[in-house]
C-alpha cells in the first residue's frame, strides 16, 4: 500500500472533522509530511466551497477538492467544473418543504446557505428545541448558529446555480418522514439522496457524486483511480469506495459503510482516528 498509492482522498465530516466539527491542527502536519513524500492530497466532501475554506486551517496542503459531492471541482483553489439543478425543480422542492414545515437550506458554490425569512417562525420552533440524545453535538451547535445567523434568512431566494438542498429537524420522526418522501419521489436522473445523521437529509444532482468529481481531478493530474486511497464514513463516500484502489472506513462509520471498505480505522474521528491511521499506514 505504501508504494502503490499516489493520492489520498479524504471526506470531511466524521473523517477529518470530529463530531464537534473541529479540524485537528495536528493533521495539517501529517498531511504536509504525506505531501513531502509525493502524495497528492484531495478532499471529497458534501460541504460547499465556503464551508471547506472556512474550516480548513491555513497552510493545509490541498491539491484539489470535490465540493457538494461532485457539484463543484476545484484545483489549487480554482473552480474547474460545476453543475447545478434546474431552477424550477428547486422552487418546487422549497414549496414542498415549506408545506410540511421542514427546515431547508439552498446552497450554491458562490454563497453560504439561505432560507426564506418568512419561514423563520416554524423553523425556530423546531430547531430551538433541546438537544435530543440522538443528535450529534456538531449538529446541535450548527442549529443554534442558524438561529443567530445574520446571513441565513433572506426575503427572497434565487433558485439559480443551486448545488445542494439540506434539510434538518430536531424531531427524528419528522425528518425520517421527509426522507421517506424524498426517497419515494426520487428520480435518479434528477437527484441523489443522502443522509449523514438521523436528523438530516440532503439532495444533490443525480449522476454527480464524489467519484465523478474525483475523475476530473485524476484526469488533471494524470493518475488512475487504482492509485487513490479513499477514506470516509458516510453513504456519499460509497461511490469513491467502489472505484478507489483502496478504501478505508472510519471506526465511527455505520456497519453498512464498513462492509464496503477494504479496512477500518482503529480509532474514531473523535479519537484522532484519521491521523493515527495515516501515520501507521504511510509514515512509520
Amino acid at each position: 500500500m505504501k508504494n502503490r498509492m499516489k493520492a489520498i482522498a479524504l471526506d470531511m465530516d466524521g473523517t477529518i472533522l470530529d463530531h464537534s466539527g473541529k479540524f485537528p491542527e495536528s493533521l495539517v502536519k501529517t498531511l504536509e509530511e504525506l505531501k513531502s513524500r509525493g502524495f497528492l492530497i484531495f478532499f471529497a466532501t458534501g460541504r460547499t466551497p465556503h464551508e471547506i475554506e472556512s474550516i480548513t486551517p491555513a497552510g493545509c496542503p490541498l491539491d484539489g477538492y470535490v465540493a457538494a459531492s461532485g457539484m463543484g471541482i476545484y484545483i489549487d483553489g480554482r473552480l474547474v467544473e460545476s453543475t447545478s439543478f434546474e431552477p424550477d425543480f428547486i422552487a418546487r422542492m422549497v414549496e414542498e418543504a415549506r408545506s410540511k414545515e421542514i427546515y431547508y437550506e439552498i446552497h450554491t458554490l458562490e454563497h453560504s446557505s439561505r432560507t426564506l425569512l418568512q419561514d423563520q417562525a416554524y423553523v425556530f420552533q423546531d430547531i430551538g428545541q433541546e438537544q435530543p440524545g440522538t443528535m450529534m453535538d456538531a449538529e446541535y451547535s450548527y442549529a443554534k448558529e442558524t438561529l443567530r445567523s445574520t446571513t441565513q434568512w433572506v426575503s427572497n431566494l434565487s433558485f439559480e446555480h443551486v448545488v445542494k438542498m439540506f434539510f434538518f429537524s430536531t424531531n427524528m420522526k419528522k425528518i425520517r418522514d421527509w426522507y421517506d418522501y424524498l426517497e419515494n419521489h426520487k428520480d435518479n436522473a434528477v437527484y441523489a439522496l443522502y443522509t449523514t445523521s438521523r436528523h438530516n437529509a440532503e439532495i444533490m444532482l443525480g449522476g454527480r457524486d464524489k467519484a465523478t468529481g474525483m475523475e476530473v481531478l485524476l484526469d488533471h493530474y494524470n493518475i488512475d483511480f487504482a492509485d487513490v486511497h479513499a477514506i470516509g464514513d458516510s453513504m456519499n463516500d460509497l461511490p469513491l469506495f467502489e472505484k478507489a484502489g483502496r478504501s478505508t472506513a472510519m471506526k465511527n462509520a455505520s456497519d453498512a459503510i464498513k462492509e464496503k471498505a477494504h479496512d477500518v480505522t482503529a480509532s474514531t474521528c473523535d479519537e484522532n482516528g484519521l491521523e493515527r491511521y495515516l501515520r501507521m499506514a504511510y509514515l512509520k
